[in-house]
């Protein structure tokens, strides 16, 4: 069987979800490692690749929506 092309590992602790602004991420590898990490919070969608010097990109629900929707 071969192996997967993409994993992603999630970790997230049950009080984490009570907190406000609290986000969920997610780490995105493929077979050579990893890729970048994803932030999902109450207000935003934000990436940081593994690569980048800067922060994590943020963009907001309705931006990512317009953006999904225009490369479909």
């Amino acid at each position: 069987m071969p192996k997967p092309r993409y994993a992603v590992n999630i970790s997230m602790k049950a009080w984490d979800i009570a907190k406000a602004g609290a986000a969920v991420r997610l780490r995105v590898r493929n077979r050579d490692g990893l890729l970048g990490t994803i932030e999902i919070g109450q207000g935003t969608f934000g990436w940081k690749s593994a690569r980048g010097k800067s922060g994590f990109k943020r963009i907001a629900w309705s931006n990512l929506a317009d953006i999904l929707d225009d490369s479909a």
